[in-house]
């Protein structure tokens, strides 16, 4: 009874794109899925985008994200990923279970066949040798560690850090990776320790104001000509769009960097970049939603309706924010120089 007046409360403090989100997450029953994607992915009537694209007014946003971001981002990267392993299992690929942008070479490729793509090419980026120790910052389910122990035979040098119990238990029953439960972030580094350091959809949780020490202190924990290896997404813009609330729904406490933020921060730090690559991460979005809405109603046994709901309306939300060109999904190839 309250959705609909909350939902306008919500508009008016934090735009038409967070109170429609959480409109559509607190449904008592489970969305209709294609109603919801068409939705929030399909082009707006021009006065419901600008009011969408100007409201609240540039000045407030910083102000109303930080309100939200009060809560600290381990936790909200712990909501999030904590929700159930099986669930997870439900729409991502079932050999390596990669929860970051794939790599569709043709439209009628399965998830399974283009995270295998994206897997190989950040392979090739990272480049490992057996016998050389290797972290990984935000393992997951530990697919890419996984990938690089097929290709190396190594897996005692293989190490991996998380901030969800449930990943860390799947590492160890069914991986046996070196995997720590840490925040990557706060984290105190041995120098000259790795050979190389990478992660994969983990870097977009570091919050702007804590990327120029962390950057420092990997830097510091490579080794001689190390390489450092990182694939996410980043804001296209240095200003905030009017709905950067919204992604305070999914990762509270979390809020993406601009793509120029970066690469000052990695050329300060004292790496060359060596390669920076744009992909689209839209075909995966759409192909987790497809696979989650087939598996419906095992979902619904494992998750309530309002979780189902959210997952539902994150992978189209996305979409659109990727559609709009707000954020890119980036590789990055980047090396200490030898000392």
């Amino acid at each position: 009874m309250l959705r609909v007046p909350i939902f306008f409360i919500e508009w008016f403090v934090y735009g038409i794109s967070y109170a429609y989100l959480q409109f559509l997450i607190r449904s008592p029953k489970p969305l209709n899925e294609e109603k919801a994607w068409t939705a929030l992915t399909t082009e707006l009537p021009y006065g419901l985008r600008w009011i969408r694209t100007a409201w609240p007014l540039a000045p407030l946003r910083p102000l109303l994200v930080r309100a939200k971001m009060k809560q600290d981002h381990a936790l909200g990267i712990a909501e999030h990923y904590d929700v159930s392993n099986d669930f997870y299992e439900l729409f991502l690929d079932h050999r390596y279970m990669f929860y970051t942008c794939a790599d569709f070479h043709s439209p009628d490729e399965t998830i399974e066949e283009a995270q295998q793509h994206k897997a190989d090419h950040i392979l090739g980026l990272i480049d490992p040798k057996p016998g050389e120790r290797i972290l990984e910052l935000g393992c997951g389910w530990g697919p890419m560690l996984k990938r690089i122990a097929e290709e190396t035979g190594d897996k005692e040098n293989l190490y991996g850090l998380t901030l969800s119990r449930e990943q860390l238990a799947y590492n160890e029953q069914h991986n046996g990776f070196n995997v720590e439960y840490d925040n990557f972030v706060t984290r105190d580094y041995e120098p000259n320790k790795y050979d190389a350091i990478y992660s994969i959809g983990a870097w977009e949780h570091v919050r702007q104001g804590e990327i120029p020490q962390l950057v420092e202190k990997l830097y510091g924990s490579l080794k001689p000509n190390g390489r450092m290896v990182h694939h996410f997404f980043c804001r296209t813009q240095d200003n905030l769009i009017a709905g950067a609330a919204a992604s305070q729904i999914y990762f509270p406490g979390s809020m993406g960097a601009p793509f120029r933020h970066h690469r000052e921060s990695f050329e300060q730090a004292g790496f060359r970049v060596a390669h920076c690559s744009v992909h689209d991460y839209r075909p995966t979005l759409r192909a987790w939603f497809d696979r989650l809405v087939e598996n419906r109603e095992a979902a619904l046994k494992i998750v309530d309706v309002k979780t189902y709901n959210r997952y539902v309306t994150f992978f189209a939300a996305s979409w659109r924010y990727f559609e709009d060109a707000s954020g890119i999904l980036t590789r990055w190839v980047l090396e200490k120089q030898e000392e």
